[in-house]
C-alpha cells in the first residue's frame, strides 16, 4: 500500500522484482541498506517449495522510497516502493539516469572535472532532500548541508577521475552499436557500388563512399618533474579526423542539402605521419570510392599503401591549394600592394589565382593546366622575384589536380574541398581541446572520449532513454557490476622476446608509439577486396573486465 500526501491509502500497481534463485516465491520488502543517497531497497523471498527464506537485492538496486510521510514540495509524484531511482551499478552512489546525463555532457566536450563535480552535486542534493524532507538518515561523510559545493580548482583536481572512469567503462559500450551501424551501411554501399562498376567501369556513382580527411596539431605546455626540478615543457600530439559524406536522394524534396557531412572517426596519435593515417584507414575497414584531403604527403602515401595505387580516387582540396599559393606569393618582394589599408596581391597575380575554383578548373584541359603554371611562373619572374618556391609547389600540386579533374568532371556532386572537416573540428571537437588542464596524455582514454563525440554526431545521444537502456542491460548481464575502471586494454604492442626492449606505453607523448602500433596492426595486406568483408581494427580499445 502507498500513502498519498493527504494520507489516502493507495494500492501499488507495481509488483516487487522476482527472486533470481526461485521462480515461484513470495517477495516482499525487507528493510533497506546504505544511507543518504545510497539507501537501497532490500527484499525477502519465501520460496514456494518450503526452503528457507532469504534476502536479496536485484542486480541493479533501486533507491528506497519512503511512504506515509508528510507532503513534499519536491517529489511531484507518488512513487511505488518498488520503483525508486535505479542505481547505475552495484556499490556506487550514482543513479543510472545520472550516468546517462554525464556521458551526454562528456560527448559535448565538457571537462572531466566539471562532469565529476556535477555528479557529486546531484548526489549531495539527493542526500539533503532525503534528510530534510523524508528523514532519510545522515549525509555521507564530507557532504555539506548548505549550498552546493563551489567549482574550485582543488575539487576539480580530486574529482576528475569520476568522469574519466565513466569514459573507460561505458564509451566502448555506446560506440559498438554506432560503429556496427556505420560498417553495415558502408558494406552495403560498397557491394552496390562494386556491382555497378563491374558492369560499367567508368560509370558515375550516385552515392559513392566519400571521406574527407584532415588533421590538427594539439600543443601542450606544462611543467613536468625531471629529477629534482620542475621545468616547462612543450609537447605536441595530433588529432586525425575523418568526415563522411551522406548522400540524399535528389528526388526527395525533404533531402536538402544533397550531401550531408558527419563525423566518421576521430583519433589521437602522437604523430600525424603516414603510419598514423594507415592506422586510421585500417580502423575504418571498408574501401572508399573517393577521399578528399589536403596535399599532405602522409595522407596520399597512406591511401596508396593501404588500398593500392589508383584504387581510390584522391581529390586534393582546392581551397588549401589556393590558400597556400596565396600565402607563398604574399611573401615575395613586389607581389603585394595596399588596397584600402589592406595588403593584397598585385592584380595580375590575384586574377591568375582566381582560376583555382572548381568551375573554372573544369573548363581547362591538360595543356591549359600546364600553361596556367607556366604563366604563373612567368608572372613571378617579371616582378622580379625568385621562383624556387613556386616551382616546388608546382611539383606537388600540378599532377594531383590534373589527376583529380576527370574525377570531378565525372562526379559533379563530389566536394572539391575538405573544409567540412575543419568545420566539424571547430564545432564538435574543439570543445574537447579547450580543456587544456586535462592534457589528454592517455591515448586509449582520449580515443574513448573521441568515440563519444563521433557517436553523438551519428545520433547516439538523441534519445537518452536508449542510452540508459544500453547501460542497464550491460550491467544487469554482468550481475549488476560495472566494468572495472583503470583496467582498459591500452593500445600497446605485444610483449617482446627475452632480451629485447620492453613494450612502449600508450602515451600521447610517446613518439615511438605510432611505429609500434603500425608494426602490430598493419601486418595484414592492404584492403583491396571488393566483397565488403574487411573488418578492420578497433583501435586496440575495449572495455575493462568486470570483477
Amino acid at each position: 500500500m502507498l500513502a498519498s500526501a493527504a494520507g489516502t491509502q493507495l494500492t501499488s500497481l507495481d509488483r516487487p522484482p522476482g527472486c533470481p534463485e526461485h521462480a515461484v516465491s513470495k517477495v516482499t520488502r525487507q528493510g533497506v541498506y546504505g544511507r543518504g543517497a545510497t539507501k537501497r531497497q532490500r527484499y525477502r523471498c519465501v520460496p514456494a517449495d518450503g526452503t528457507a527464506p532469504h534476502t536479496f537485492t536485484p542486480p541493479l538496486a533501486r533507491e528506497a522510497v519512503e511512504v506515509g510521510v508528510e507532503s513534499c514540495t519536491t517529489c511531484d509524484e507518488l512513487l511505488s516502493p518498488h520503483r525508486g531511482a535505479l542505481t547505475g551499478a552495484r556499490h556506487t552512489p550514482w543513479t543510472l539516469a545520472l550516468y546517462a546525463r554525464a556521458l551526454n555532457e562528456l560527448s559535448m566536450g565538457a571537462s572531466y572535472a566539471a562532469v565529476s563535480l556535477m555528479m557529486r552535486e546531484y548526489r549531495d542534493r539527493a542526500s539533503r532532500h532525503l534528510l530534510e524532507h523524508h528523514g532519510g538518515g545522515a549525509l555521507l561523510d564530507g557532504q555539506a548541508t548548505g549550498a552546493a559545493q563551489s567549482y574550485t580548482a582543488a575539487q576539480g583536481k580530486s574529482a576528475w577521475h569520476l568522469a574519466a572512469d565513466l569514459v573507460e567503462q561505458y564509451a566502448p559500450l555506446l560506440w559498438r552499436p554506432v560503429e556496427q551501424q556505420m560498417r553495415d551501411r558502408d558494406r552495403q554501399q560498397r557491394a552496390a557500388n562494386d556491382q555497378q562498376l563491374a558492369a560499367a567501369p567508368n560509370a558515375a556513382l550516385a552515392t559513392p563512399i566519400t571521406w574527407l580527411l584532415d588533421e590538427q596539431p594539439v600543443i601542450l605546455s606544462g611543467r613536468r618533474r625531471r629529477g629534482q626540478q620542475r621545468r616547462l615543457e612543450r609537447n605536441q600530439w595530433s588529432l586525425l579526423v575523418v568526415v563522411e559524406v551522406r548522400w540524399h536522394p535528389a528526388e526527395d524534396p525533404m533531402s536538402y542539402p544533397r550531401r550531408e557531412y558527419r563525423l566518421r572517426l576521430a583519433r589521437a596519435y602522437p604523430r600525424a605521419n603516414e603510419q598514423a593515417w594507415r592506422l586510421v584507414l585500417d580502423e575504418l575497414g571498408e574501401r572508399p570510392d573517393f577521399i578528399v584531403a589536403d596535399n599532405a604527403e602522409a595522407i596520399s602515401n597512406a591511401v596508396t599503401k593501404q588500398y593500392g595505387a589508383g584504387v581510390v580516387g584522391l581529390v586534393p582540396s582546392l581551397f588549401h591549394i589556393q590558400r597556400n599559393l596565396r600565402d607563398a606569393l604574399r611573401k615575395l618582394p613586389g607581389a603585394t600592394t595596399k588596397l584600402e589599408g589592406r595588403t593584397v596581391l598585385v592584380p595580375e597575380l590575384a586574377k591568375h589565382l582566381d582560376v583555382l575554383a572548381r568551375d573554372e578548373l573544369l573548363n581547362l584541359g591538360p595543356a591549359d593546366w600546364t600553361r596556367w603554371w607556366d604563366d604563373l611562373i612567368g608572372a613571378v619572374a617579371t616582378l622580379p622575384a625568385p621562383v624556387t618556391g613556386v616551382l616546388e609547389q608546382r611539383r606537388i600540386y600540378e599532377p594531383r589536380v590534373a589527376a583529380a579533374l576527370p574525377i570531378l568532371a565525372r562526379q559533379p556532386q563530389l566536394p572539391a574541398s575538405n573544409a567540412a572537416v575543419e568545420n566539424r573540428i571547430r564545432h564538435a571537437l574543439e570543445p574537447f581541446l579547450d580543456n587544456r588542464k586535462q592534457l589528454y596524455r592517455n591515448l586509449a582514454r582520449t580515443n574513448f572520449l573521441l568515440d563519444l563525440a563521433v557517436a553523438r554526431a551519428q545520433g547516439a545521444f538523441t534519445d537518452l532513454d536508449e542510452v540508459t537502456r544500453l547501460l542497464r542491460e550491460d550491467n544487469e548481464a554482468a550481475g549488476g557490476w560495472a566494468p572495472a575502471p583503470r583496467t582498459l586494454a591500452d593500445a600497446q604492442p605485444p610483449p617482446r622476446a627475452e632480451g629485447e626492449p620492453p613494450p612502449v606505453y600508450s602515451s600521447l607523448l610517446n613518439p615511438l608509439l605510432v611505429a609500434a602500433l603500425a608494426e602490430q596492426r598493419l601486418t595484414q595486406p592492404p584492403v583491396r577486396q571488393q566483397d565488403g568483408q574487411q573488418d578492420g581494427q578497433q583501435g586496440g580499445q575495449q572495455s575493462g573486465g568486470r570483477p
